[in-house]
């Protein structure tokens, strides 16, 4: 009889101890594998642009990426109601509709006032393309440091710039010698 409580004490003790064992090890392992990830900081910032910076924790880039865009924001829509201002100042000489002319442009030609209208025109469509690079710089810079968030540098690591000067048949040469070390 006190075999039989042995073991069933026994059995009971492996079939309850061993899997939360097991179970407690496989959730330590998964949060240690999820700590920090790439693609969570690329579309974090294709969401709000900046987030996937915080998430990486450079903040300080929120500044740089929200200060570049009202600067490129500012000379776009400069630009174009330039660009606006112009191409109705060019219909109007081009329709007859002298009321609505412009006095401070009345010396300038017909010409250069459809040319300061293409010049304008041109700025804000670069913007336009300035802005998407901006943004896509954004993306780009929050998935690589998502990479290298949990890079480490040793102390082995080190670079040596040393000047050369070498002498040849054709003359003398100088340069730069880099050594690195590992």
């Amino acid at each position: 009889m006190k075999r039989v409580r042995d073991t069933s004490l026994a059995l009971f003790l492996l079939i309850f101890t061993i899997p939360t064992q097991v179970y407690s090890q496989y959730n330590t392992d998964i949060s240690a594998e999820k700590s920090h990830s790439a693609n969570t900081a690329l579309w974090k910032s294709a969401v709000i642009p900046g987030w996937g910076q915080v998430y990486n924790r450079q903040a300080w880039k929120i500044g740089i990426i929200y200060g570049g865009a009202a600067v490129i924001t500012y000379i776009g829509v400069d630009n174009y109601r330039n660009a606006q201002k112009f191409k109705t100042e060019y219909i109007n000489r081009n329709s007859g509709n002298t009321a609505n002319l412009l006095p401070e442009y009345s010396n300038y030609p017909d010409q250069n006032i459809y040319n300061l209208y293409q010049a304008y025109e041109k700025n804000f469509q670069l913007s336009i393309i300035a802005g998407v690079a901006l943004y896509a710089l954004n993306l780009i810079d929050a998935y690589c440091y998502g990479h290298l968030f949990d890079f480490q540098i040793n102390d082995d690591l080190s670079l040596l710039v040393t000047p050369s000067v070498e002498q040849s048949y054709l003359g003398i040469s100088s340069g730069v010698t880099l050594q690195f070390k590992f």
